[in-house]
């Protein structure tokens, strides 16, 4: 009689302890959703009154936030996980591929199989500074394998460019001719030579003794006086390239890759593994060899997983802050915008801490209106990788 009273009485304890666990899962859920959602409305609130249209294509006016804007940081964020993008993911799905798809039956390389699948793991889990700061040594110095960074002098490894020497004439107009060294910072002119003015005109430039300025304009045009100083410039081509990399998008966006590899590479391997074994037999029954099978049978079954891995481990690259301040610097703004990969560019994260630690109380506005912006970026590219993954479990369906 005593264990028919305790048995109830023990379910009823179950019971009790089950509601007051399941309450205690909501208050926690509740209050995470609750600080989400206030800190969402806070922002709307402080940024939302920025959001305008040229606010998403201007840039950074330095002491002007009413007419700064967003407009480069967002090229310069496109650009990086691009880079990042066409770096990061041929590496990580032929990573996951080789591990998943062609694992050793060796002893010592089953041994080595693992261990470079538990690196993988921890890799995954570093903090994105310490990326940073690896990118500062592999890619903006090279390990100092091309010698040290100078910014007077160029680089004796670069691609793409065009020095030349530029000097002002008489007349106010700016004319080039080619330079034959490179570390010759000024070229005094002596004789007269072929130049070229700023509408491709090519001409002999005059060389007139000083204190004989001509009355003519169209000579003044094209004269300048003798010992007169030719500096130095560049042009650079949308492919320029130098080594080491330095301070550029392109050492951005790398770092960013190794950010995101261990992502691609552990959601490319779950995509793999998903993939019924049943495929891959009736591959081999048909002779298909294992490449075969991999490319094309593995391969278009996995691909929806490995684009939605892919799609979320891009949005955490286009959100990351600390790797670009320690690779790139806390550019707010350039003035001839992104030209090729070796330039500096401002980032949305960047940008959003930059002004968020201003003075100015106008700046921590466009923050807020920064991060409603970036925060767009990111529901957009989550939603994309949701609706892959709709349409790859209505297709299997």
């Amino acid at each position: 009689m005593s264990r028919e009273l305790a048995n109830p009485n023990r379910d009823r304890k179950r019971k009790l302890l089950d509601s007051g666990f399941a309450i205690v899962c909501l208050l926690v859920a509740s209050t995470a959703i609750v600080v989400l959602l206030a800190l969402v409305l806070g922002i709307l609130v402080k940024g939302g009154g920025w959001l305008s249209w040229d606010f998403l294509f201007q840039g950074h006016q330095e002491d002007l936030p009413r007419q700064s804007g967003i407009g480069q940081a967002i090229v310069g964020s496109l650009v990086t996980c691009l880079i990042c993008g066409l770096c990061a993911l041929p590496i990580g799905v032929g990573a996951a591929i080789l591990l998943e798809e062609f694992q050793p039956r060796s002893r010592y390389l089953k041994w080595f199989h693992a261990v470079v699948q538990l690196n993988i793991t921890n890799l995954a889990g570093v903090p994105s500074i310490v990326y940073g700061i690896l990118g500062v040594t592999a890619f903006v110095y090279m390990f100092g394998l091309f010698g040290r960074i100078q910014t007077d002098n160029p680089s004796a490894y670069e691609f793409g460019t065009r020095y030349l020497y530029q000097v002002k004439t008489l007349g106010g107009d700016y004319v080039t001719f080619p330079c034959s060294d490179k570390t010759q910072a000024l070229f005094p002119i002596e004789a007269p030579l072929q130049v070229q003015n700023e509408q491709g005109e090519l001409f002999e430039l005059q060389v007139l003794e000083k204190g004989t300025r001509p009355s003519d304009l169209a000579l003044q045009k094209r004269a300048v006086f003798q010992g007169k100083a030719a500096s130095i410039t560049q042009r650079n081509r949308f492919y320029y390239l130098h080594l080491p990399f330095h301070k550029s998008v392109l050492a951005a966006g790398l770092t960013l890759a190794l950010v995101i590899l261990p992502i691609i590479i552990i959601a490319s391997q779950e995509a793999l593994r998903a993939v019924p074994d049943s495929l891959r037999e009736s591959a081999f029954g048909l002779g298909a060899t294992r490449w075969q099978v991999v490319r094309g049978t593995v391969l278009p079954a996995a691909t929806p997983g490995i684009m939605t891995g892919a799609i979320l481990a891009m949005s955490r690259a286009i959100g990351e802050a600390a790797p670009l301040l320690a690779v790139m610097g806390g550019v707010l703004s350039t003035t001839a915008g992104l030209t090729n990969l070796m330039d500096a560019t401002p980032t949305m994260p960047v940008t959003i801490y930059r002004w968020a630690q201003d003075d100015n109380p106008d700046f921590e506005h466009l923050a807020a209106a920064a991060i409603i912006v970036l925060l767009l970026f990111l529901l957009l590219m989550n939603s994309l990788a949701i609706f892959i993954r709709y349409r790859s479990e209505q297709h299997k369906g």
